[in-house]
């Protein structure tokens, strides 16, 4: 018999799921949270007790992917070259925002007034930098080099490729996602400036880094 938490879990689940087809279906912008009741069979009451907002429900959304990517992230082998890492984490990154879920075009796609989707794009951005940025302060412990704010700046300058390279991609193969052909973008761009970021992370910072870097904390990542 299922225990408490385990038909508490269920139901959130259903709700979810349920939300998320609608999305896909009708907009995010265009679906309520009433919607999301009927669709789940649930009341409103009973929706308001788990989601009490729709951002709620993309807080998960993006909570829960940024959670099984960092899990993905620290499965690779210690061993693997750094570039391999990060090439087959940003793989992974299009496989579950643009290969598993409708839902991610809605977000990307849609804007609204008072800038909440904004705001939640950014949070994950943020969220994914966090990742890259480990990875590179791994890196940067591997060659006796104490972790430094150089990883912040190199995992935002990462971001900022993915970013460029999915939409290019997506722009020129629309209809087609192919995480395995994706992966010809992102090594393309990366190689253009990954010699100066392994240089970057593993030399002492210069007077003006340490400047701009004292305060530890860059473009709203903690850098502690």
């Amino acid at each position: 018999m299922a225990s408490r938490d385990e038909n508490k879990k269920a139901m959130e689940q259903r709700i979810y799921d349920a939300a998320l087809d609608l999305f896909c279906e009708m907009g995010y912008l265009k679906t309520t949270l009433a919607d999301i009741a009927a669709e789940a069979g649930v009341s409103t009451r009973t929706l308001y007790n788990y989601f009490p907002t729709k951002e709620s429900i993309l807080r998960k959304f993006g909570e829960d992917n940024i959670a099984s990517l960092r899990i993905y992230a620290e499965s690779l082998p210690p061993e693997m070259d750094i570039r391999d890492k990060v090439l087959s984490v940003m793989q992974q990154d299009f496989k579950m925002m643009f290969c598993l879920f409708d839902v991610s075009y809605i977000l990307h796609s849609s804007r609204d007034d008072n800038g909440m989707l904004m705001r939640f794009e950014l949070r994950n951005v943020l969220a994914t930098e966090s990742i890259y940025r480990d990875m590179f302060r791994e890196v940067q412990k591997s060659k006796g080099v104490e972790p430094n704010s150089v990883a912040t700046l190199c995992a935002s300058s990462l971001m900022g490729i993915y970013r460029q390279c999915t939409d290019l991609y997506r722009f020129l193969r629309k209809g087609c996602a192919d995480p395995d052909e994706v992966v010809y973008y992102y090594a393309s761009h990366l190689d253009t400036v990954w010699d100066s970021m392994m240089k970057s992370l593993v030399s002492p910072p210069t007077h003006i880094q340490e400047i701009i870097m004292s305060d530890g904390r860059l473009f709203g990542s903690d850098d502690r």
